[in-house]
This record gives C-alpha cells, structure tokens and sequence, in this order.
C-alpha cells in the first residue's frame, strides 16, 4: 500500500510539472474541462507552451532553466487572483509558478554552483595538523549503547563522513550559513507562498483540473486531479519545509575543513550547534509543517476513502482509490502514531547498553522541536579537547606448522594516517563525571539524574577513563 501511494505521489508531482494546463469543473464525467475567462485561460496555455518547451529543453541535454520566465507567469496569475480572488485554477497555477520559479532564481543558481565548486575542490589542508600532547589507549569518545556490527554499521561512520567533507575542502570553503542564507530568503518564503494557494484549491472541494490530451499533444484519455491529490501535493510540501525549518535552526559553520575546524567543533566553548537567534522559532515552525503534513495526509486518505463510494469511474484519476480496507487502516494508523510521537512521550525499547535485554524508556520527541538543545556539547561533562594525527600500524598475525611444531609470524599488512580528538574530562572521578542535562530538555522525561543517565546507557566506573581518544581514519 505504502509503495503504492509513493508512486502516486510521484505521478502527482510528475503530472504537475510536466502537463500543468486545464480549467475548472464540478463534473467529474471525464468530458473536459468548463472554459475559463479569457485572461486567465491564455495564460494557463502560456504556461503549457513554457513547460513543454522545458521538457524538450531538458530531453535534449540542456538543464539550464534561465530561460524560462516562470517569475513572469507567477505575477500573471497573481495579478488575477487580485481581481478574482479565491479562484481555484489562478491558484493552482500560482503554487506552481512560484515552485518552479525556483529553478531560475539567481541567488539558488549561485548556490548550485558554489555547492558544485565546493564538492570539487582541493586537498586536506595536512599542514595545519597539530600534534597532541599524549594519547590515552584505543577508546572510544562514547560507546554506543549496541553492538552495531550487525547491522553492517561502522562504529566510526560519522567520524569518516566529516572527513571525507574535509578532504574535499577549498581554502576559502563554502559555509552552511550560505545554504541557510538562501533557505530562508528564498525556499521557505516560496513554500509558505504555495501552500497558501493551495489551500485556496483545498477549500474549493468539489474543484476539479483536467489534463486534457489536446494540452498535452499526446492521445491518452484526460487525467483527473482532484482533492485527494491536492492534498497529497501540499502534504509534501509541509513535509519539505518542515526540513527547510529545520535546517536553518542551529550554527554549523566551521572556520575550515581542516583539523582546526575539528578543534573548533569539538571546543565546548564556542558556538557550534548552538541555536541561532530565531533557531527555537524555527524548531516551532518545522513541528507545526510537519504536523499539518499530518492532517493534509489524514484528510487525503479519508478523500480517497469516500471516492470509492462516490467516484466510481476511477480510470481517469491520477490517484486510483482501489485500496482495500485493511490499506486504510494501516494509513491511518501510521498517521496516529506519527502525531503520537510527536506530541506525547512514548515508551520504547531497545539496547541502551551492552545488556543484551532490552530496555524500556519513555521518549518525548516533541521536546526536540519545542524545548530544542542549544549547544550539543554542551550535553556532555565539562572537558577539554585537543587534536592530532598519526599513524596506525595494521598487522597479519598467522601460525604454520613447520614440521615439528605451530610456529607463530606476523608483517605489517598496512599503515593507515588518522586523526584523532582527545577528549580529557575535568572530573578526576567517574562519580564526579556528571552529565549537566541528563533528560536531554526532556527528550528522557523519566532520566532526571546523573545516576539513572549512566545507569540506562550502561556507564560504570569499571569504563571510566579520564581521557578518551576519537580516531578519524583514511582522512
């Protein structure tokens, strides 16, 4: 069913872009669409030329989208909206003139390429490498509550991720604050813009667009999209700028790439990961998206449910409701406990520590949205950092038999460079190692102590060291 609705959605999506054109009625016979005022219909049929011109731009290999005036056909449809507000088509028309605008803005085409430039750009800046004073044994800057072996996960996945960022970095490397620069300025203000034409469109229930074969040059039947698919089509978008939200919330620059910026993250100090000014607004804000993707989601499937009783000739619709009854209900439910999680805590299980049974504990995922952590670091006890490199002597180990007896041998199979963060904890004791905010801002509503954190992550004395070492391999 899941699948089923994916592949919908992406029709939908497919559908809007590539065939944009129609008019409005309220019989949904199949016989086409009513005809619209003059206005608004030659510029419905300017956006049809332009998005089959893009088509058979992008078919021969040319992406370069400058071309299209899809700013200009925006204010078009606004600009009649002005006169005929409320219109459901003019409506239709501007949620996807100022999507597809997008793909023509400047300041988004300076992005691309500053992001192209970025991910092709020089070596590692090894220099700049700073040598520690001292390295504890192999350890780890905080075990993982579960063996991960098993699941193909490398302990030190994330370690090698930022690396391998490194490795690619420029002298003068592009900064996330640019990404967020052009988030805030220029997707999210679209999105809200789209959504609230939509839902003009949604509030008209009986609305219906018609992609007609004579719109499209092709010879397939006309294509239906009605409610159900508008409500899909602004579910994804919540979903989307509820991420944008999210992404322009906290401070990820680093000076450099380069082992400086990794001294850098890891000083407790500065102000990675910390929230910038409006950062718990935007937190709010990426709840409040995603929940109403919730409710476009609910009232989509519920739409699609009362077509089956209502729509009986499904052949034309863009989103078939021939789902069974037992497909409702697992949408349903998924939705229930997605608004569950993120308003209520919720008891989980898993393996918080090397016990192989499983644990239980209440996590209240909405705290991450509306009480969000400023500062992750911040989270762990107070500690100083410092980083360096080396080099880590990898060894083939053997036994033979030499006609007498099993004889033991061994040769150097590798010498892998790393760096490596060393983490020395101001505590001189595991009892005076104390997390700050063991319940996280509450995400562990029930973890309000220092001895009940240690005790579900499986932290003991017996562990403890006071310093610790982060290593970052094939940098």
């Amino acid at each position: 069913m899941r699948r089923r609705l994916i592949t919908a959605c992406a029709a939908f999506i497919l559908a809007i872009g590539l065939f944009f054109v129609g008019c409005s009625s309220d019989d949904k016979g199949g016989v086409g669409p009513t005809p619209t005022p003059v206005d608004l219909d030659s510029t419905v049929q300017e956006l049809s030329d332009m998005m089959q011109s893009m088509i058979d731009s992008v078919s021969n290999g040319n992406t370069d989208m400058t071309q299209f005036d899809f700013d200009g056909l925006h204010a078009k449809f606004v600009s009649y909206l002005n006169g005929h507000p409320g219109d459901p088509t003019a409506s239709f028309g501007a949620a996807l003139t100022s999507v597809m605008a997008l793909a023509t803005s400047d300041n988004v085409g300076a992005l691309i390429d500053s992001v192209g430039s970025f991910l092709e750009g020089g070596g590692f800046l090894k220099a700049s490498v700073l040598n520690p004073e001292r390295f504890s044994d192999r350890g780890s800057l905080l075990a993982f509550p579960t063996d991960l072996s098993s699941t193909g996960i490398q302990k030190n996945f994330l370690a090698q991720a930022y690396a391998s960022l490194m490795y690619r970095a420029l002298s003068d490397p592009l900064q996330f604050s640019d990404v967020q620069y052009v988030l805030r300025t220029e997707f999210i203000p679209v999105l809200d813009e789209a959504i609230g034409h939509l839902n003009t469109v949604i509030d008209n229930p009986d609305y219906i667009f018609w992609v007609t074969p004579e719109m499209t040059g092709g010879t397939s039947d006309s294509v239906e999209i009605d409610r159900p698919d508008f409500l899909v089509f602004a579910a994804g978008l919540h979903v989307i700028n509820s991420f944008f939200h999210m992404a322009v919330a906290y401070n990820v620059d680093l000076p450099s790439y380069d082992s400086a910026g990794l001294a850098y993250m890891f000083d407790q100090d500065n102000d990675w990961m910390s929230l910038h000014p409006d950062g718990a607004m935007q937190m709010s804000a990426s709840l409040n998206d995603f929940m109403d993707a919730l409710d476009m989601a609910d009232s989509a499937i519920s739409a699609l449910q009362l077509e089956q009783t209502t729509d009986l000739d499904q052949s034309n619709d863009l989103i078939v409701a021939d789902w069974s009854l037992s497909d409702y209900i697992e949408a349903y439910m998924f939705i229930d406990s997605a608004r569950a999680y993120l308003t209520l805590p919720q008891w989980v299980k898993g393996q918080f520590d090397i016990d192989p049974e499983p644990d239980s504990v209440r996590i209240d995922v909405s705290k991450i949205f509306t009480n969000p952590i400023n500062g992750i670091f911040n989270l762990l006890p107070p500690y100083s950092s410092e980083v360096g490199s080396g080099l880590d002597t990898m060894w083939w180990h053997w036994e033979y038999w030499d006609g007498q007896q099993y004889v033991s041998d061994s040769e150097i199979w590798d010498i892998q460079p790393y760096l490596a963060v060393v983490i020395t904890w101001d505590a001189n004791t595991f009892s005076g190692w104390n997390f700050p905010n063991p319940t996280i801002n509450g995400i562990l509503p029930d973890i309000n102590t220092d001895t009940k954190f240690k005790a579900l992550f499986g932290l003991t004395t017996q562990d403890w060291t006071k310093q610790m070492e982060f290593r970052l391999y094939n940098y």
